[in-house]
This record gives structure tokens, sequence and C-alpha cells, in this order.
């Protein structure tokens, strides 16, 4: 089962912030069975026109949960930039982005930008 670990650096207020997620195969394909008005991959691919491989369809479930975890105006994701990153931080979620059906998907990280611990 192939593992992925995501990074984003965005802006809340005025402050850099790091969002992290962990995607795996199992999260992806139950994504994708979801009707595509439930599918957190396929939002993300209403914004963006990608090959559907694999490793895109785990970078748009990265997206798509960063998107959800984040659409209050006080984070900013039009300053982003999404890159694997090789582990996520210690300790517990921040939360768990869900399916349109409420199915607890993905876990998502917040930090600091200062927290970032080179990761």
């Amino acid at each position: 089962m192939s593992i992925k670990h995501w990074k984003l650096v965005s802006l809340k207020g005025s402050e850099r912030v790091l969002l992290f997620a962990t995607t795996t195969d199992r999260m992806v394909e139950h994504d994708l069975e979801q009707e595509a008005n439930f599918s957190l991959i396929q939002t993300a691919r209403q914004y963006h026109r990608r090959g559907q491989t694999s490793d895109q369809n785990h970078r748009d479930l990265a997206i798509a949960a960063f998107m959800a975890y984040a659409p209050r105006p006080a984070y900013d994701l039009s300053f982003e930039h999404i890159e694997a990153a090789q582990e996520v931080p210690e300790g517990p979620p921040t939360c768990y982005v869900a399916s349109a059906n409420e199915y607890p998907l993905v876990p998502v990280w917040e930090r600091e930008a200062s927290d970032d611990g080179g990761r």
C-alpha cells in the first residue's frame, strides 16, 4: 500500500502556516468509489485538468483535503504551494477531512511555519 505525505504552505491572516496531510491507496480508492458530487478528488479536479494517474489521485485528494480544511477567509489559499513531504508532524492530526458523505477520510495537521522542523 502506498502512503504519501503532503505539505502546503499557506497564509492564515498574515502568518505563514504549514498544512500537512497523509493519503493512502485505500483512501484514494474509497474516495473514487463515491458519486462524483461526494468525491474529494473530483472536487479538486474541478479546478484543474491533469492526468489521472495514481500519483495524481493522491495529490488531488490532498489538495481537496486542504481546500476543505481551510475554506475560511482567515486562510489565503491563493498563496500556496503543495509538495510531497517526507513525514507529517508527530501527534494526532488537527482534524480529519470528511468526504461529502461525512466519512472521515484524510488527516490534516496545521503548524506555524516556524514549527516546520525541516520537513
